[in-house]
Parts: structure tokens; sequence; C-alpha cells
């Protein structure tokens, strides 16, 4: 079985869970970094590396294990690389190896091509010893990674590079593209529409009660499934219908998506009880500007509406059905204020915690995003 390399995006964490949706032979090599042995596999079909990078909104880079050395040797890594050309363009990034080596090694490299009569250019990393996706792209360039790991060094050659201009189309040229801070990137959603959704999507439908902009609907349908959507604010209901439709036009899909104003704590008033297979929703988190000095009033003021979502969506998810959600976490110098009443509340209401909290959000940020994945029992 041949074994991949998966280098992963900001948010590792939520990355492995999105993995672990496809497959559970994973083992992470560094924080950033994990190796899969098995076929990876969606809706019955074994996919190709460029197959799974399209589907995963949470890896950049997909390479195949070509060796396994504890030495470093110019004349094996340039056996990776095409040589039936008259002329080579070529890179290699180092995870755990430093510039200089990585840089010596270009040169090592360009210097045997040129003994073959063979027309050869490097690119360097910009930064440090990782060469980024998008020059490996833009520059035409075979790329050979070399991951450092108690054992020696694995070599890899890249196969897959995460479509960053599709992901940006997404985010910054549909028709309503919000320049507001904390909206939730398409990647993101698309990453946990996968962990709500699992392997198989056929026939599933999604519903996200706090649609928004119609993000994480768009992903649901780019993912082949129906989805539903809603919101209780009538704008953004009508900025939603407008970016779906323009996913839908755009990417030539025929998914069924719904979008429609309602209120997320009764949703069992417009959908039939049953019907929903998994709810992926980033929930109203906080206001604008968090006042401290009411803290307390805001938890308590989101614990009720969360709560009450629960209690309503119980009705509409199928058995088993699956919930995965943000809950806000608000970080001062003395002390991080949490949601905490609505986890222990959930196995009351029908649900068992499956994962969480994986928190999504810059270091500094004092509102966190923290996502849950919640079973209905």
């Amino acid at each position: 079985m041949t074994s991949r390399l998966f280098f992963l995006g900001r948010t590792p964490e939520l990355s492995i869970a999105e993995l672990s949706s496809f497959t559970s032979s994973i083992i992470p090599l560094n924080p950033d970094i994990v190796q899969i042995d098995s076929p990876f596999m969606a809706d019955g079909s074994v996919l190709s590396d460029v197959e799974s990078i399209n589907l995963l909104g949470g890896v950049v880079k997909i390479a195949t294990v070509v060796e396994r050395t504890n030495t470093l040797d110019p004349m094996r890594l340039i056996a990776h690389f095409d040589r039936s050309k008259n002329k080579v363009a070529f890179t290699i990034s180092g995870y755990g190896v430093d510039a200089k080596t990585i840089s010596v090694l270009d040169q090592e490299i360009k210097s045997l091509y040129s003994s073959s009569h063979i027309a050869s250019r490097f690119l360097l990393p910009h930064d440090g010893s990782i060469v980024s996706s998008v020059a490996i792209v833009k520059e035409h360039v075979e790329e050979v990674v070399i991951v450092k790991n108690v054992s020696g060094y694995i070599i890899g050659k890249t196969t897959a590079i995460q479509p960053f201009e599709q992901w940006n189309e997404r985010d910054y040229h549909r028709p309503n593209a919000s320049p507001k801070a904390g909206m939730l990137p398409p990647k993101i959603a698309r990453m946990v529409v996968n962990i709500g959704l699992g392997t198989e999507s056929v026939r599933k439908t999604l519903l996200d009660p706090f649609c928004g902009m119609g993000t994480i609907c768009a992903e649901a349908a780019l993912r082949g499934v129906n989805a539903i959507g809603s919101d209780i604010d009538s704008k953004s209901v009508e900025k939603a219908k407008k970016n779906i439709s323009w996913v839908l036009s755009r990417y030539k899909l025929v998914s069924s998506v719904r979008i429609f104003e309602g209120d997320a704590t009764h949703i069992d008033e417009y959908i039939d009880k049953n019907s929903i297979d998994t709810i992926v929703t980033e929930p109203y988190l906080a206001p604008a500007n968090v006042d401290f000095r009411e803290i307390h009033n805001i938890i308590k003021g989101l614990e009720k509406l969360y709560i009450g979502c629960f209690r309503s969506w119980a009705n509409v998810l199928k058995d088993n059905g699956v919930v995965v959600i943000a809950f806000p976490s608000f970080t001062t110098p003395k002390t991080v204020y949490s949601v905490k009443k609505v986890v222990d509340t959930c196995e009351t209401l029908g649900y068992t915690k499956v994962l969480g909290p994986i928190t999504y959000g810059r270091p500094q940020a004092v509102v966190q995003r923290n996502f849950y994945i919640f079973k209905r029992i």
C-alpha cells in the first residue's frame, strides 16, 4: 500500500478531525503533517490525490512517499524528478530540515542536471525551508518534500495542491462577500461540513439554522448533498440566496438548496420530523463589542439560545444524526468564560458529545470559536 503525506492547514486539530471522518489510518508525524496508509475513500469510491484535496478544506498539499532514508543524497533525490525533458524546473521543501541544507541540495541537484546536459532551474523557499503551494503552482515546478522524523527522513513527491484560486473565488468573489471580520471562511465551512457528513454523502440532507451568507450550505452543495439554510435576519437570507444561486450556477451543481427566514430555536415548525442527517452551523456568537462588565448576562443569554436550539433540533434530526457547532469562549487576562452549561445539558436533551472543543481562531482573539460534535441518541 502506498503511503501518502497530508500537509495540514492553519487549524491542524480541525484538519485531523476532518480527515478522521474519512479514514482511521492517520499517523501523526508532527503537528502539521500526517501519514495515511489506507486508500482515501468517499461515497464508496477510492479517490485520487487530486480528488482528495479538492474534497478537503483542511489539507494544503499531498505527497506520495517515495523513499525513507538516513542520509540526504542528491543522487538519490534527483531520481524522483522527471529527467526525460530537456529543461527541468524543480524545488525541495524541508520540514524539520534547515534552509541552508535545502539550498545546498538544490545547488547539487542543479549541478547533476548540468553534468547530464539538462537545463534546469530551481525555486528556493521565500522564507525558511518550505516553498509555498502558490509558488509551486504559479512557477510550474516539480516538488520533492523532505520530512525529518526520529528514524531519519521521509522523502515524498508532491502529487496534489489545494485549489487555492477556487477557494479565493468563493471567499471574495461571490455576490455577497462580507468584509466583516470573523465570518466563517469557505475552507473552514467545508471542513465542518465534511465532519458532519462523513464518508457517505449520497441522499443526505444538511441543515444550517444560522446560515448567514450561506457559506456552509454552499459547501454542502459542492459536496453533493441537499442543503437547507435558515436565518432570523431577512437581509442575510436574501444575500444567502444570491450566493447560493451563484455557486450552483458557477459550478453547475444539481444539489437542492432551500433558504428561508426562520428562528433556529423553533426550526421544528418549518422542517419535517426526523428528516435531517446533520446540522452544521456557526450560531450567533457574541455582540460586536463585548462588554465584559456584562459577560455573565451575555453567557446566560447565549446558553438559553443554544439550549433552545438543541431542544428544537432533536425533533428534526434522524436517529444518530450529527451536530457540528461552534460555541464561543471569551478570554480575559484573568479567566476564560464559556457556555459550559450547554455542553453539560445536551445529554439530557438526547445528545452525546463525540468531540470537542476544537479551537479555531487567532490565539490573541478575545472571542474564540470552539467546535463541538454531538450525536443524537
